[in-house]
Parts: structure tokens; C-alpha cells; sequence
């Protein structure tokens, strides 16, 4: 059945055809609720027909659900429309893995980037008990930025055993279209092709199935029949990827083979073990054996000792002599730096001179640095020299060196007084070269008073076109009132109340749960809040334009040094560019997140607003609440590492 544009099912509009496959058509739709683009997949007639199977689905669907990982397409409804069943679920923009296998064999870094997002999205289903089944490059979509999201978790098990794989089933309810087959059938496990009972190793041997085309560029057990390549996966070892692909690292074929194997016990007993595995692999090859060294054969200890006691004299005084030069070289060479200062200017200083310099506060620590003899230009602060005069565990370093030049003050004026008194009340008079003294005193007062009234140097304003945009830093968050909708908050008062009105002796803890819920709401509101304003048009028209300044100055510069500085500061503001375009996928998804707890939360109140449901156990209301705090508390790896990255 297909669907026209403008179709309504349910608060789902649909606004075009995505494709066709073995569990339904999948169309684009527009949640009218929440106002945002999912998909939207109609499952087949002959489902809907059977009212086990689509018990089955529902409780499949269910389960799925609770999944809540970045490489895991999220379900976000199970919805009927008359005879219509659909599923709603997260749209993702980009290629299956299908599409790009016609490139295959990848190169090491992509492969292994790809594979653990795989590895990473099954283990985290397969810790909550749930298998895919139906693991293949069809329901691996790829991004643009290379982010790996797995399809079709919890449907694999609305077919009865083998029907998705038999070649009969698949000519039942296909047709005779050339391909339908294969593309499942390739990628079974030993125990799927036998028939048998399958669990979470089941979907390592079809990820390794995958891996193993990725390296190679060709399917492992492919054979001209669907019969042929069932009896093919059963029985036969396919070709090592060695002699495919030389360059495959190592480690990695050592993972796929374990995954291939043909009993299941010797494969992963836990998927994250998978994931280790594969985190493991480097793409670096290893180095070649150090050869052995020769054993030269026994010395004659007799004429070595003769020679050895006519040369000891001379050789220790030589070697002496040698020593006593490099010490003396040593001393006299004098360590140089060049210096070049935020406004550009380029000085060359001695080691004496830098250190000086930094005791008197002359520095900011933001100045880039290179010794005499370097190529390559650092920030000073990052410099032995600085860390040796400002200590960094002294907090602020130029706070730390006014400090340190005000007590080296009073430490003068003590000694001052000190002796002086001692010499006033021994002898009964002050000596007259203390004069000159005082005179030292007062121009070290002179030198060193004035740096507790300085501002810090470090914070001073640097050209928009040098500068690297800084983040306002985090502050608290504000009240709930101000980040959540005055309906949501209407909506969590309504629950409560119903809680209260059913009563009960769980009632405190429940209303208890729905308070860290709506809390754990908030902070997800006013993380979202602060990546907004972090990411706001003016900031990235800012940073384009430094970036541009950076791009041309780099291609501008014509001595050696000049490049590299501009290069190093080119590459800073590229990473802060890549960082804000990913925190932006963040947004995103934190709204989402955001969204789908505030509507679990909605739909819980018309639960409890049901006579039958009014009185529902306290075991039943506690799950239902801890649903949607697993929501709320889901820890997306790789959105909390781009958000720190950007609040840093």
C-alpha cells in the first residue's frame, strides 16, 4: 500500500516516499505534534492480518525503544491508523553501508572508525538483553560526517524462524525480483542458517560478515544459490584477508576471525569485549623484528690488559681535560630565545634576560617563544623557563609573579629593619653605609609597589583577526521556570496531583521520582540553552572571519617562521570551527533528547487520567517512571565529549 503526500496517520504527516524494503515502505512525515521531520515505516499487510505477530512486534517495538545510543536509530512511536500499522522512528540524512561498499576495500582509519560505531551501538543493545537479528550493510546508515546509525532494531523477530531467509518465504512474498535474497541470506549466522535458537553472538558473526567486506571488498560466503551460500556459511572458512588485502592491520583480522567462528561459545561472551577488541587495533603497522645481535667471539684477556695498562695514564687525563673544556664551554655559551610579542614584534633575549623579565612581570605568558636554535614557536607559558619562574600550581601565573615580587619586598624591608635594629641596640648607632641601603630599599619599593595595582596582563584585549574565540564561562542554572514550557510544568503538576489523589505509601517516593525527572529535564534544557548561544550565527560569522584573516596571512607570509606561527594559529581556529559545526549535531540532539522525555512525562498524565489506569501498582508506576528517567539519563558518549570540548 503505498501513501500519498499529505497522508495523516495519526499526528504523523506524510511528506514523501524514502524507499521500499522487506518490512515496509518508509516514508518521510512530519510529527505534527512535536513539529519535526521522523520517519515513518507502514508495516506489511500480511502483518497486520496476524494478531500474534503484531503482539509480537508491539512488545519488540517496546523493548527497542528503551535503546537510547548514538549509533542506534531511536524509535520514537508504535502508532495504528484504521488497518494501517506504523512505527515512528529518528529520520537520518546520509547513505546506507550497501551504498558505500560499491568503494570497497575501505582504508584502515575509515574501517576501524565505522566498525566501532557498530560495535559500539550492538554492545550497548545487547547489555539490555536485546538482539538484532538481521544484522547487514542495508540497515547500517552512514552520515555525512561518517556517524554510524544501526536501523530496524526490535523487527527483525516480527518474522517467524527463517522466513526472512528461506528462499521459498522470499519468493512468497516477492515475487521473483532478482537480489531480495542474497542480501539477507549472506549475512546469517551458523545457527540462523541451521535453524536454530540465536542470541547476541548471532549478530557478532554478521558484524564480522560486514568487516570482513568493508576489508576486502567482496562478500565471505557468496555463492551463486541462496541454497549454496546457506550450506557455504555452514560448513566452509572463507579466503584470509591477508591475501585479499595485505594492508589490513593485523588485529583486526584477528577480531573477524574470532567472530566467524562456526560455534558460537568460542566467539565474544560480551559484546564490549568486541568493542575493546576493536578499539585496540591501531592502523599504525608494527615495526619490523630487531635482527639479532652478532656474538663476536671470546677475547684474549692477556694482550688487551697490557695495552690497557700502557693507556690508562694518559686516556684518564685526556678524558679529564675533555670534561673540564665542555664544562667550561658550557658556562660560557649563553642560552638565547627569540621572543615575538603580541603585537607582533620580534625580540631576542638571553635566558638571564627571559627570566628576568618574567620576575618583573614584564610578561603576560601569552607571547609565543622559540629558542635560539628551534624551528618551531610554542606559547611561553607552555615553556620550562616560565614553569620554572611561575610555578603552576601557584594558581594565576602573572598573579603569582606580582606576589612574588611584593614578599620579595617585604622580605628586603624585614632584613632591613632587622639588622639595623640589632646593630642600633648592640653598638647604640645606626652605621652610615646603611644610607645607600635604604636607598636600594626605596628603588626596590619604587620597582615592586606598583605590581599590586596592575591589571592582569594576561586578559588584555588581542586583535579580533589573532584572537581565538573564548567561551563565556558556565554559569549556574537558571530556574526550571525559565527553561521549561509553562504547559510541561502544568503537565508535571497534573501528575502529581493524580499520584496524590490515587494515594498510597508510595506516593512521596513517586512524586519524589518525578521531581529528579523534571530536574534531570531542566538540566538538559539549559545545556541546550548554552550550546545555542555558543553556536549562535554572530559567533560562527565571527570565526569565519578569523579564519579567513588566519588563511591569508598564512599564504602571505613569506619567511619560514612567519608560516608556522600562522599555520599553528590557522589550525586552532579550524579545530574551534569543526567543534561548533559538530556541537550544532549536539543541539540537535539534545532537543530531541529533551523532547521525547517532556512527551513520556504528557502521555504518562493521560495514562493516570484513565479510570483503570488510576489504580495501577505501585511496581507498574515505578517502571513507568523509570522509563523515562532512563530517557532523561541516557549519557550520549560522543554529545557529552563534543559539548565538553566547546565549554571548555
Amino acid at each position: 500500500m503505498s501513501l500519498e503526500a499529505g497522508t495523516r496517520l495519526g499526528s504523523y504527516e506524510i511528506v514523501g516516499s524514502i524507499g521500499v524494503g522487506a518490512m515496509g515502505d518508509v516514508y518521510r512525515a512530519k510529527d505534527l505534534k512535536l513539529g519535526r521531520d521522523v520517519a515513518l515505516k507502514v508495516l506489511p499487510e500480511e502483518f497486520a492480518q496476524d494478531p500474534d505477530r503484531l503482539r509480537r512486534f508491539e512488545q519488540e517495538a517496546r523493548a527497542a525503544s528503551a535503546l537510547n545510543h548514538p549509533n542506534i536509530v531511536h524509535i520514537y512511536d508504535v502508532g495504528q491508523e484504521g488497518d494501517t500499522h506504523f512505527i515512528v522512528m529518528e529520520l537520518v540524512e546520509g547513505s546506507n553501508l550497501r551504498q558505500l561498499l560499491r568503494g570497497a576495500p575501505f582504508d584502515n582509519k575509515r574501517l576501524l572508525a565505522l566498525a566501532r560505531q557498530m560495535a559500539a551501538g550492538l554492545a550497548n543493545a545487547h547489555q539490555l538483553g536485546i538482539v538484532h537479528r538481521d544484522i547487514k550493510p542495508e540497515n547500517m546508515m552512514v552520515t555525512a560526517d561518517g556517524f554510524v546509525k544501526i536501523l530496524d532494531f526490535g523487527l527483525a523477530k516480527l518474522l517467524t524462524p527463517f522466513e526472512s531467509h528461506s528462499e521459498l518465504a522470499t519468493l512468497a512474498r516477492f515475487g521473483t525480483r532478482h537480489g531480495m535474497l542474497i542480501g539477507t541470506v549472506e549475512y546469517m549466522s551458523p545457527e540462523q542458517a541451521a535453524g536454530k535458537a540465536v542470541d547476541h553472538r548471532s549478530d557478532q558473526f554478521s558484524l564480522g560478515l560486514i568487516l570482513y567486506e568493508m576489508a576486502t571488498g567482496v562478500m565471505a560466503f557468496r555463492r551463486e544459490t541462496a541454497a549454496q551460500t546457506l550450506a557455504s556459511i555452514i560448513e566452509n572458512e572463507p579466503p584470509a584477508i591477508p591475501e585479499l588485502n595485505p594492508d589490513c592491520p593485523e588485529g583486526l583480522s584477528r577480531v573477524i576471525r574470532r567472530c566467524f567462528n562456526k560455534d558460537a561459545t568460542e566467539r565474544f561472551d560480551d559484546s564490549r569485549e568486541l568493542l575493546r577488541e576493536l578499539e585496540s587495533v591501531s592502523t599504525t603497522p608494527a615495526l619490523p623484528p630487531i635482527p639479532p645481535v652478532p656474538q663476536n667471539p671470546k677475547p684474549d684477556i692477556a694482550p688487551m690488559a697490557k695495552g690497557l695498562t700502557a693507556l690508562v695514564g694518559s686516556e684518564i687525563g685526556e678524558a679529564l681535560e675533555g670534561v673540564s673544556r665542555e664544562i667550561g664551554d658550557a658556562l660560557r655559551e649563553e642560552e638565547t630565545f627569540h621572543l615575538q610579542r603580541l603585537d607582533g614584534k620580534i625580540s631576542t633575549l638571553t635566558k638571564k634576560r627571559l627570566r628576568k623579565k618574567l620576575r618583573r612581570n614584564q610578561l603576560s605568558g601569552d607571547e609565543l617563544v622559540r629558542r635560539g636554535d628551534g624551528d618551531e614557536w610554542v606559547p611561553l607559558y607552555e615553556s620550562a623557563v616560565f614553569r620554572h619562574e611561575v610555578p603552576a600550581r601557584r594558581g594565576d601565573p602573572a598573579d603569582w609573579a606580582r606576589r612574588r615580587k611584593l614578599w620579595g619586598f617585604v622580605r628586603h624591608a624585614a632584613t632591613f629593619v632587622t639588622f639595623g635594629g640589632a646593630w642600633f641596640l648592640t653598638t647604640g648607632e645606626v652605621p652610615v653605609w646603611m644610607a645607600f641601603w635604604g636607598i636600594g630599599l626605596a628603588t626596590h619599593a619604587v620597582n615592586a609597589l606598583p605590581a599590586t595595582f596592575l591589571r592582569d596582563r594576561r586578559v588584555q584585549a588581542v586583535p579580533a583577526s589573532e584572537a581565538v574565540p573564548r567561551l563565556p564561562e558556565s554559569t549556574a542554572s537558571p530556574p526550571e521556570e525559565l527553561l521549561l514550557s509553562e504547559s510541561f510544568r502544568a503537565e508535571v503538576n497534573r501528575v502529581k496531583n493524580l499520584l496524590n489523589d490515587r494515594g498510597g505509601d508510595d506516593t512521596a517516593s513517586l512524586a519524589a521520582e518525578v521531581d529528579h525527572i523534571v530536574g534531570r529535564i531542566t538540566e538538559l534544557a539549559s545545556k541546550h540553552r548554552d550550546l545555542v548561544e555558543q553556536t549562535s550565527v554572530e559567533e560562527r560569522e565571527q570565526l569565519g572571519k578569523s579564519v579567513q584573516d588566519a588563511e591569508r596571512k598564512l599564504i602571505e607570509a613569506k619567511g619560514a617562521d612567519d608560516r608556522r606561527l600562522y599555520q599553528r594559529q590557522f589550525d586552532v581556529l579550524r579545530q574551534r570551527q569543526q567543534a561548533i559545526d559538530k556541537a550544532l549535531v549536539v543541539v540537535e540532539r539534545l532537543a530531541i533528547r529533551q523532547n521525547v522525555a517532556e512527551n513520556q512525562v504528557k502521555q504518562l498524565r493521560l495514562d493516570l487520567s484513565r479510570a483503570e489506569a488510576s489504580s495501577a501498582s505501585a511496581p507498574e508506576l515505578t517502571s513507568r517512571l523509570q522509563d523515562i528517567r532512563h530517557e532523561v539519563d541516557a549519557r550520549e558518549l560522543v554529545d557529552e565529549a563534543i559539548a565538553e570540548e566547546l565549554l571548555s
